[in-house]
């Protein structure tokens, strides 16, 4: 699940890259595989036209959405949505996605 781009700030956005797996021939902050195995490279982040651009995405996004009342786990969502745990850096060209 891919989050609005601008609302990140520089220390949330290095926090997440960092979380990308690093590839061995090249300066990791440069560039990172996402857990897809998908090219990032820092300079190209929110990049949707570029093969290499990348965004943040939430990992467990809110359990209940979209549940019956009777349903509901009664997790808070604030709990982990945004917590910087909960998020991943991800690949966004949109062949890819």
């Amino acid at each position: 699940m891919e989050q609005d781009e601008n609302k990140w700030d520089d220390q949330v956005k290095k926090a997440v890259w960092s979380k990308g797996r690093i590839n061995p021939d090249y300066s990791p902050d440069i560039l990172r595989w996402d857990r897809n195995g998908h090219v990032m490279m820092w300079s190209e982040y929110g990049r949707k036209d570029s093969k290499f651009g990348w965004g943040i995405g939430i990992i467990d996004p809110d359990p209940d959405q979209g549940k019956a009342p009777g349903k509901k786990t009664g997790r808070n969502p604030r709990d982990g949505g945004n917590n910087i745990k909960n998020l991943q850096p991800l690949n966004v060209w949109y062949e890819n996605n």
